[in-house]
């Protein structure tokens, strides 16, 4: 089953499309072909701290994903196929850690597509630090292991915003190479076939080096094991 929202007007399929989180909500920004001048609507979602969105438009058709935290509900993740005209949530949340995790969703911080070439990929980025990915479209999710099982995030420290993973970049060149950034554990390459995690924050350098002064990599396989080599 699924909720839907109403929202304000449906874009045009040719307008350029601008999506705001705030704390205050949602807020949309449109603008015809000229991009002249822009169009303010919103707040949609009035109330939410909205931490995340993200523009699909891989697959032909364009998809919008918000990701907010409401004081009543908690963290929503949020789907739109007609540009915002109106807005699903799946009543069983598709993002959450499973039980056992010893770990519950507080925030989305980042939606990101895949490659291209996978249109119906979709990661997320949450508090705490985790990386999520969805091979159907962001109607479900799946917690990426390698990087939650990595042997140096029990020594990950949150940062003034809190333990958030807040951004995932895919590689323009390789679809297999993700940049992701933790704060407070710095930036992390992962490549996704390897599910390889490697490097830590500038202030650790010193201690990942070893004796010939070459970085420490840890290859995280998919069931979670690591080994230093």
């Amino acid at each position: 089953m699924t909720m839907t929202t109403a929202s304000d007007p449906a874009l045009d399929t040719r307008d350029a499309i601008v999506l705001v989180g705030t704390t205050k909500g949602l807020f949309t920004l449109r603008s015809g072909d000229g991009r002249e001048r822009f169009e303010l609507t919103g707040p949609t979602f009035a109330g939410e701290e909205v931490y995340a969105t993200c523009i699909d438009s891989r697959s032909g058709s364009t998809r919008l994903f918000t990701g907010s935290v409401s004081n009543h509900w908690g963290p929503v993740l949020r789907r739109s196929d007609d540009l915002g005209a109106t807005w699903t949530e799946d009543e069983q949340a598709a993002l959450r850690f499973a039980e056992g995790a010893d770990a519950s969703l507080e925030r989305i911080w980042q939606l990101a597509c895949g490659p291209d070439d996978e249109p119906d990929v979709l990661y997320a980025g949450v508090e705490p630090a985790a990386l999520f990915r969805s091979d159907d479209g962001g109607r479900s999710f799946s917690l990426v292991k390698g990087l939650w099982d990595h042997p140096h995030r029990p020594q990950w420290q949150p940062g003034g915003g809190g333990l958030c993973l807040h951004t995932v970049l895919v590689h323009p060149d390789d679809p297999d190479r993700l940049l992701i950034a933790i704060s407070a554990a710095g930036r992390l390459p992962i490549r996704r076939r390897r599910l390889v995690v490697a490097g830590e924050q500038s202030r650790n350098r010193r201690r990942l080096r070893s004796r010939r002064g070459r970085p420490r990599v840890w290859p995280v396989r998919a069931q979670g094991d690591a080994r230093r080599r």
